[in-house]
């Protein structure tokens, strides 16, 4: 089915001195101007595109590929303030309005707001939402201990940073579990941790168990090979350092080169590791 504010792939049907229409099947047909219609492609040939409504509600094509697509969420930067709305920039020659009452908090222009993508009923019109509650937790969590989940970082709080799961449902990530920046709109992956009574979900970004400490004695022995056989990072050295180097707690990385010491592949020193000759 070919969707407005998504991108599909359509035969020309006809190419003129303009550009050239696209058969858009239930849209009818689909304009896609001169500058984006590559010169060797003629009538019966397929291109991928955007399709969107341009000023006059006809439905247009881009080849260019935008930040987001209907029902994604996406970081986007307002452009300009108008009485209806704020337009923000998703990549492409168009902008996409965020209507004053989809707008949590009221957006001002330079900023950029997480929002989610949506085909407004009335006008077909792609549009922008920062009001990611009505979107989110519409069904029960059904998630498995330590499951591994797609991540969108939503906002700072008081306990951690508020995160969406699979782009179904709030969660929280602690600030005691959090080893690495993280930023609005920031796409990562995480872990479940529980799922409580009342529905919230807590989540984790390090693997957990054994799997987490495999992972990261593989990156401190890259990190060894890189650096000519030697780290300035022993099991006596600052938590801050470690953090900054491989992102994970000084516990974490005990275990890590504890295991390497373990197999023969490295020494270990107060404040520095090095491979073993």
């Amino acid at each position: 089915m070919i969707m407005l504010g998504s991108i599909n792939s359509l035969m020309i049907s006809e190419v003129c001195a303009e550009g050239a229409y696209l058969d858009g099947k239930e849209l009818g047909e689909v304009f896609l101007p001169a500058q984006e219609l590559e010169e060797h492609l003629e009538a019966g040939d397929s291109v991928q595109v955007f399709i969107f409504q341009d000023a006059q509600g006809h439905p247009t094509a881009t080849t260019k590929t935008p930040i987001a697509q209907v029902g994604q969420f996406a970081l986007l930067r307002v452009k300009a303030l108008s009485t209806v709305g704020a337009f923000m920039d998703i990549g492409i020659d168009k902008d996409v309005l965020a209507p004053f009452n989809e707008q949590k908090p009221k957006m001002r222009e330079g900023h950029s707001y997480l929002v989610r993508l949506y085909l407004d009923n009335a006008s077909k019109r792609l549009c922008a939402s920062s009001n990611l509650n009505k979107f989110l937790n519409k069904t029960e969590p059904n998630y498995s201990k330590f499951e591994e989940v797609d991540l969108i970082v939503a906002a700072k709080t008081d306990l951690g940073y508020k995160v969406i799961i699979n782009e179904q449902h709030f969660g929280v990530v602690f600030f005691n579990t959090v080893f690495k920046r993280m930023f609005m709109g920031q796409k990562l992956k995480g872990y479940i941790k529980s799922v409580r009574e009342d529905g919230k979900i807590d989540v984790v970004l390090e693997k957990p168990g054994m799997g987490k400490v495999v992972d990261l004695g593989e990156q401190i022995l890259q990190a060894l090979n890189d650096n000519g056989g030697y780290l300035p990072l022993g099991d006596k050295s600052d938590p801050e350092q470690i953090k900054k180097a491989f992102a994970t707690s000084k516990a974490n990385y005990k275990k890590a080169i504890g295991g390497l010491f373990k197999q023969g592949k490295i020494n270990i020193e107060a404040k520095s590791i090095s491979l073993k000759k």
